[in-house]
Parts: structure tokens; C-alpha cells; sequence
């Protein structure tokens, strides 16, 4: 197990949110090694909000090295508690291993808990890696209407109008006969 996951106590509920706010006001001041150690005491102490965080800080290497095993652990707790964002996350880590059967399962965990982000990654896979044009543009279409963010949506927009311009490949092309 990971040293990020050690605790020599468990912070009170009370004490967890209070670090939880202290960990937000030393991220917005960008002193990141205080923020991520706030955001892992409240997250031992049972903060739901901060198992996303810590996650994400464990993932990117802010405050402390990056450490995938960390995050991911952080992830599934997050993930557990209803994040969406949590399962987009995990999602990603497991795409970039190259696992993209439990990727795509994650993806869709992550679009039934709310997350419009992970259709864009699903769309994605389709696209480059399955060579399946028609489930991609159905997961892209998605995108464009539940990304929760504007480049999602127009990252999920660029990518569409690409497919349309595109020549049919040779699966596609077999596929119709």
C-alpha cells in the first residue's frame, strides 16, 4: 500500500471539513504540497469531496509525486461515494495503460453517474483504436450535448465534423455489403 494512504489518527468528521477548506484556500494561493497534505488528512477523515481531490493530486503529481496506484485508490473510493468524475478518471488511467476493455467500462460507469466527459473518451476509442466510425460518431454526438465543459463539447464538435469529411475506411466499406 501506498505511503499517501497512511494515517497516524483519523481526523473527527468536523476536523475533516475544516482541512478540507484550509487544503481549497492553499490550492487557490498555489502552494500545493500544503493543499495536497490538507486534502489527504480530510480525506482520511471521511471527506467525500476530497477523495476526487486527492485522486487527482495523486494522478498529476501536484504536491506530491505522481503515483497512478494512489490515485486509482483514491478514484474507487470516490467512485463509491457517486463521482462520476471519479470513473471518467479511472477510465483515463486505464486507457493510457492500454486496457481499453475496462476503460470502456469505466467510461460507461462514468456516463450513467452523470459524467458527459466520458462519452468524449469512449468516441475517442472508438475512433483510434477500434476503427469504428459509426459508434464513435454516436458517442461524439453525445459529447456535443453532455460535456460539462465547452472544450469537451467543442473538442467532441472538431472531432465529429472530421468523421464526416473522412472517406469510408475498408471496414466501413465491408460493413455495407
Amino acid at each position: 500500500m501506498s505511503k499517501v494512504r497512511r494515517s497516524r489518527h483519523r481526523p473527527t468528521k468536523s476536523q475533516s471539513n475544516d482541512f478540507y477548506s484550509q487544503a481549497n484556500e492553499e490550492w487557490r494561493r498555489g502552494r500545493l504540497r500544503p493543499a495536497f497534505r490538507l486534502f489527504l488528512a480530510a480525506a482520511q477523515g471521511g471527506n467525500r469531496l476530497a477523495f476526487d481531490t486527492v485522486g487527482y493530486f495523486c494522478d498529476d503529481g501536484l504536491g506530491t509525486k505522481v503515483d497512478r496506484d494512489a490515485a486509482m485508490y483514491w478514484y474507487k473510493r470516490a467512485h463509491r461515494c457517486g463521482s462520476g468524475m471519479a470513473a471518467n478518471n479511472i477510465g483515463v488511467i486505464y486507457r493510457d495503460r492500454n486496457d481499453l476493455n475496462r476503460a470502456l467500462a469505466w467510461f460507461h460507469r462514468a456516463t450513467r453517474l452523470g459524467d458527459g466527459e466520458a462519452n468524449l473518451n469512449i468516441a475517442k476509442i472508438y475512433l483510434h483504436n477500434r476503427n469504428d466510425v459509426e459508434k464513435a460518431r454516436y458517442y461524439l454526438n453525445l459529447a456535443r450535448m453532455d460535456s460539462s465543459t465547452e472544450s469537451g463539447k467543442d473538442e467532441a464538435e472538431d472531432l465529429l465534423q472530421k468523421t464526416l469529411k473522412a472517406k469510408p475506411t475498408r471496414r466501413a466499406i465491408r460493413t455495407r455489403k
